[in-house]
């Protein structure tokens, strides 16, 4: 309609008095199809059709433009979460200027919220720009195409779902170390073949040989972590917040080297560090950015790695304790630097072995303290900084509840052990009626407590005795098994396995394991607790009670049935 107007305008003067002008139609251009009012305004909002809210209502993906470059993910997760629970945000940002591209990818645990934040948040206001909002199909779009070509076998169909649910935090055991990579590094480390780790005909049992051939990677491997800065106990909080920047990685191939790792890892983005401990079983990767550690997160997952999948996990928060060290190195020779690193690990070596050898001593009588009117937000570490600067502390422990919610908060008390009874007498008179903070009641008593994971972290028992309970034992292990299995560190007194009813022939999947001495079921405890697996199953080790007997045991669950029918009858006894 324009061009027809414009063409009326032949030989027709543009100045009064002037020369006339000559409209005609260029014939080398391909004629455009004419297109109506408003269509080409991209940032005027347009009217959803069935089809986009259809698409919208089943991924509750969303994608978001004309984004400001000074704008967070964190912004953009106060902004949407409003509408509902978020599942992912990818926010990239260039790879070079480490600043955001300007747009991103929102998605919603319930479509239904991504429906409600389509309609409120398009063409709103954000820190100066308005949002240009439109639904996500390029999931939908891959699968369909997938789907159409029938190229999909089982096996990538499978690995498809393994991918999608990578990101979830049931995912792996921390220190988890495949069967096939323990035999390798078994093999690599005595000098022998595969294919002796796992002779049957040989002496003792294959599935002894690889358990106890992880436990000794195991320690390896915590001693590597605590030496690099990595703090252990925060893998211990099932329910606890992840890190967006550290990965775990797992089921590497035995003798992977750090090399590799940052080629594979680096291509993503910018690495603060890599740590693999000796054998090259599990690493830890450091990101900088975290829009890159999840791109490489979602695009290494399950991915093929010389010839095993990678298993990734996120760490969890507060997994390292100090900042990742930066690049340039000072101005010291190569030499020097490599004298100073050595020394700096001979000592922090010795370090932990003097503080091995004094938590092997029994604990000597008059060196805990009874600590009370503690503010509510004190922690363990808070109290063991205040005492430790009058003597060495062996352990400080605050004791906590749970409310109905499962959330963990002080009671107002705890206890603090010294390794020596002189240290406990100059805590008693010094830090007497000390301000440690200000005392504060807990905020749970005033407000609702947030609704957290029922996961909560496994009490642990203080050693009574040497027994030790062992649980989630495999029904095809027996008791020649699990004797040579825990005789490798002491000698032993029994080993007992119950049994089912009578005449099925099987144990019931736990059992007892006595030692002759403290000492010996002590160390037997610490290196079996963390990842062993017999069979597959992870054994879970627990100290078991003086009278953790089959008898005590049912004597225990028949008082927790008909606790008031044996009242009455020891009543009665009496």
């Amino acid at each position: 309609e324009e061009i027809q107007k414009a063409l009326k305008r032949n030989h027709d003067y543009m100045v009064r008095g002037g020369r006339y002008i000559e409209v005609f139609r260029d014939e080398n251009v391909r004629k455009a199809k004419p297109t109506q009012k408003g269509e080409g305004q991209p940032w005027q909002r347009r009217k959803k059709d069935d089809e986009e809210e259809e698409d919208l209502s089943e991924s509750g993906r969303l994608f978001v433009r004309n984004l400001p470059y000074t704008s967070t993910e964190e912004d953009l997760e106060k902004l949407f979460s409003k509408y509902g629970p978020l599942s992912e945000i990818h926010f990239p940002i260039d790879s070079l200027t480490k600043k955001p591209k300007g747009f991103a990818f929102i998605t919603y645990m319930i479509p239904e919220h991504a429906v409600k934040a389509f309609a409120e948040v398009d063409g709103q206001v954000f820190q100066g720009r308005m949002l240009h909002v439109l639904p996500s199909t390029v999931k939908k779009e891959e699968q369909e195409t997938q789907d159409a070509t029938g190229s999909s076998s089982y096996k990538k169909q499978k690995e498809t779902r393994d991918k999608a649910s990578s990101t979830s935090s049931h995912n792996w055991n921390t220190l988890f170390m495949g069967t096939n990579a323990i035999a390798d590094a078994i093999a690599e480390k005595y000098n022998a073949t595969k294919s002796q780790v796992f002779d049957h005909e040989g002496k003792g049992s294959v599935a002894v040989r690889v358990a106890l051939g992880e436990t000794q990677f195991v320690q390896s491997v915590r001693q590597f972590l605590i030496d690099n800065g990595v703090s252990l106990d925060s893998f211990s909080q099932a329910a606890g917040e992840r890190s967006k920047t550290v990965i775990l990685v797992k089921n590497l191939p035995a003798g992977t080297t750090v090399t590799e790792m940052e080629e594979v890892f680096g291509s993503y983005g910018s690495l603060g560090r890599v740590l693999l401990p000796e054998g090259g079983i599990t690493a830890i990767v450091e990101f900088l950015e975290p829009t890159e550690a999840k791109c490489a997160f979602m695009k290494l997952a399950y991915s093929k790695f010389h010839h095993v999948p990678l298993y990734l996990e996120w760490a969890p928060m507060g997994v390292f304790t100090c900042p990742p060290p930066e690049k340039k190195q000072p101005d010291t020779s190569e030499e020097e630097g490599n004298a100073r690193l050595s020394t700096e690990a001979e000592r922090a070596l010795k370090e932990v072995m003097e503080e091995e050898e004094e938590e092997e001593e029994e604990s000597i009588p008059g060196c805990t303290l009874f600590v009370k009117n503690l503010n509510f937000a004190t922690t363990e570490e808070t109290l063991k900084e205040t005492f430790s600067k009058v003597g060495a502390v062996r352990s400080c422990t605050i004791s906590k509840k749970t409310d109905k919610s499962g959330t963990l908060f002080s009671m107002g008390f705890g206890f603090v052990e010294f390794k020596k009874p002189e240290h406990a007498q100059k805590a008693l008179k010094k830090l007497q009626s000390c301000i440690v903070l200000s005392c504060d009641p807990p905020s749970c008593w005033f407000t609702r407590p947030a609704v957290t994971s029922s996961r909560k972290k496994q009490a642990i028992k203080k050693q009574k005795s040497s027994k030790i309970l062992v649980r989630n034992i495999p029904f095809q292990a027996t008791v020649r098994e699990i004797r040579e299995l825990f005789s490798t560190f002491g000698e032993l007194k029994t080993v007992r396995l119950p049994k089912k009813m009578v005449g099925t022939g099987s144990h019931r999947g736990f059992g007892f394991v006595d030692f002759l001495t403290k000492q010996d079921a002590k160390k037997a405890f610490n290196a079996l607790c963390h990842s062993t697996h017999l069979y597959g199953r992870r054994l879970v080790l627990e100290w078991a009670d003086a009278e953790d007997t089959v008898e005590a045991l049912r004597r225990k669950t028949a008082e927790h049935f008909h606790g008031n029918v044996v009242a009455m009858q020891r009543a009665e006894m009496l």
